[in-house]
């Protein structure tokens, strides 16, 4: 064989090396190690604690069993905003960026010697401390095991109970109209007859009345925030059958949206200013 022939053939198989480290390296996986390997459809209850305040959650399955929702249970018993509730579940299975043994780091330097804020998933816990100023990644805690995760979690977790909560405005139900019995609006009063039919104290349609019910039920604000004492200026009663209960909102603003207050469990509901007709003084 010539010299030019095996130099051809050598060069071959430097192609076919390099081809076949390409093609391997390409094959191994890049992806981080998650920071658990548990399912989040195996949680059933969560606690947030944050500055010494807490909030408890727990899954609730709906009444066909194929589809779960989430509930506040403390500091108030309401429903919550599912959406949000599944994104903190991602948490557990959140890329990890770097791992330390407890021992390898200064805990109190880092602010997991005693954290302000900890998750608690099932049994799972994860303590929370500050940021890294260099990598803005958070540093978080499991047993022993300290990790650096993406800081997406903290807000909510650190975010008055309210961020937490359901958009709608009355709880879910499979009874018509979410169970309701009567409504006082600012205008009107709207009851069930004798027959099982809708009507209201004032000339309105019955389509009329059906679009006000619906509104109720199915309305969302675009966001619940912590109540915040304001002027007075109506009260609404939704009577409801499923369970018994009278649920009050105090209208607290209408510029430049509509506010619908809940002082009692320290709630309050923004919403589009052009929800007061459809839901607080419709014709």
């Amino acid at each position: 064989m010539s010299q030019k022939n095996i130099l051809n053939l050598f060069l071959v198989f430097i192609v076919i090396a390099l081809a076949a480290v390409i093609f391997y390296s390409e094959e191994k996986t890049t992806e981080l190690e998650r920071l658990t390997r548990t399912d989040p459809d195996d949680i059933v209850t969560i606690t947030i604690s944050h500055n010494k305040n807490e909030t408890s959650l727990s899954r609730q399955l709906a009444d066909n069993e194929s589809e779960a929702h989430w509930n506040i249970t403390q500091p108030v018993a309401i429903a919550a905003n599912d959406f949000r509730i599944n994104s903190i579940l991602q948490l557990l299975n959140a890329p990890v960026h770097n791992r330390y043994r407890s021992s390898e780091i200064d805990l109190d330097k880092i602010g997991l010697l005693n954290p302000t804020t900890v998750i608690k998933l099932n049994n799972i816990k994860i303590a929370f401390g500050i940021t890294n100023p260099a990598t803005s990644l958070r540093f978080v805690r499991i047993g022993e095991a300290i990790s650096t995760i993406e800081d997406v979690y903290f807000p909510l977790l650190s975010s008055n109970f309210s961020t937490l909560v359901s958009l709608n405005l009355l709880p879910a139900n499979t009874l018509p109209f979410a169970g309701m019995e009567k409504l006082i609006l600012l205008n009107q009063t709207i009851t069930k007859d004798e027959n099982g039919f809708w009507k209201s104290n004032i000339s309105i349609s019955a389509d009329n009345i059906n679009k006000v019910l619906d509104h109720w039920q199915h309305d969302q604000a675009f966001g619940v925030h912590q109540y915040l004492e304001r002027k007075k200026l109506g009260e609404i009663f939704i009577y409801k059958s499923n369970p018994v209960e009278t649920i009050t909102y105090q209208i607290t603003d209408t510029d430049p949206w509509l506010i619908l207050a809940r002082p009692e469990i320290g709630l309050e509901y923004h919403l589009d200013i052009e929800a007061y007709d459809n839901l607080i003084s419709p014709y």
